[in-house]
C-alpha cells in the first residue's frame, strides 16, 4: 500500500468513543495505573483512559488542542494535561504505562526515547503503521526489534479500520502492545553497550553479519561464531535475536579496550 509523507506529518485522531473504549479494554491498564498519553488531541481516548486507571498524564503539543481539552475535562480529577513536546517532557520516575495515538512519522523516535529511559514503562500501547509494527515485532529481525526485545515482548493486537480516524490515513494502522518482560535479558548497566553494539552492526554497510563485525572480533573469533551459530553468508536481519544476544554477551566477556572504543565512538551516517 502506498505511503504518503503528508499523512505521516499530521495526526490522525480516533473519532469514536466506542472504539477508544475497546482499545483501552484490550490493554493491561487497570485502576491502579498511572498512564502517560501522548498526543491526546480531542480527548476521545483520554476520556476512556480516565475511567479505568488511577491517573492520566496527557501531553499535547498543539496549544489550541490542549486548551480545548483542558476546557472539556475540567471536572475530571485524575487527569493532568501538559502543553509540551513529548520529546522534551520529563518522564515519570514512578511505575507507569503508555497509551499513544501519535503522528506515524514520530513512532520510532518516541519509542526510542522510552527504551533509553529509566524506569522503563511497564507496558506501552501504540497505534502505528503496520510496516513499522512489523519491524518492532521482528518479522524479520530488524534494528528496531533487536533494540526492544531484551526488555519487551511485542505483538500486534489487531488492525484499526481507517474510517475510524478524523482524517483517513493512507496506510494500514495497527494497535500494538509492548509488554515488559518480568526479567530482562540485558542488565541495566549494559543497556547502552547493547544498544551501541546493535546499531553498529546494522550500519556498517557490509553484506553479512560477520563482515559487519570484522573490526570488532578477531578472525578466529569470527570463525568460531560462524561454526557455532551457522552464520555463513547471513545478513544481520537473518540472525535470530537469541544468537545476537549470545554474541553480545560473548563480546562483553572478551572485547578489549580497542574493540570497545570502536563500538563506542561509532556514529551512523545520517
Amino acid at each position: 500500500m502506498p505511503y504518503h509523507q503528508k499523512d505521516s506529518l499530521s495526526q490522525n485522531f480516533i473519532k469514536f468513543p466506542e472504539l477508544a473504549a475497546e482499545l483501552v479494554a484490550s490493554s493491561d491498564i487497570t485502576h491502579n495505573d498511572l498512564v502517560l498519553e501522548i498526543g491526546p488531541g480531542f480527548g476521545v481516548i483520554t476520556k476512556q483512559l480516565v475511567k479505568v486507571c488511577r491517573s492520566v498524564i496527557a501531553i499535547e503539543k498543539d496549544p489550541t488542542l490542549a486548551q480545548k481539552l483542558i476546557d472539556s475535562t475540567k471536572d475530571i480529577s485524575n487527569l493532568e494535561i501538559h502543553l509540551d513536546d513529548f520529546l522534551k517532557f520529563k518522564l515519570p520516575t514512578s511505575p507507569y504505562k503508555v497509551f499513544a495515538n501519535i503522528p506515524f512519522s514520530l513512532t520510532a523516535e518516541i519509542i526510542s526515547r522510552f527504551l533509553k529511559s529509566t524506569p522503563l514503562p511497564e507496558s506501552m500501547y501504540f497505534l502505528m503503521q503496520y510496516e513499522t509494527a512489523q519491524k518492532f515485532v521482528g518479522e524479520p529481525e530488524s534494528q528496531s526489534s533487536l533494540l526492544c526485545k531484551p526488555w519487551y515482548e511485542v505483538k500486534i493486537i489487531g488492525d484499526v479500520d481507517r474510517s475510524n480516524f478524523t482524517k483517513k490515513p493512507q496506510i494500514i494502522v495497527v494497535f500494538t502492545e509492548f509488554k515488559k518482560r518480568p526479567q530482562p535479558f540485558i542488565k541495566d548497566e549494559y543497556k547502552k553497550e547493547y544498544r551501541d553494539f546493535i546499531i553498529y552492526g546494522f550500519n556498517q554497510w557490509q553484506p553479512t553479519f560477520l563482515d559487519s563485525y570484522q573490526k570488532i572480533f578477531t578472525y578466529p573469533q569470527l570463525k568460531t561464531f560462524e561454526r557455532t551459530f551457522k552464520l555463513t553468508n547471513l545478513r544481520p536481519t537473518q540472525v535470530s535475536f537469541d544468537i545476537w544476544l549470545q554474541i553480545f554477551k560473548t563480546y562483553l566477556k572478551i572485547a578489549n579496550k580497542t574493540q570497545k572504543e570502536e563500538i563506542d565512538t561509532f556514529r551512523p551516517k545520517k
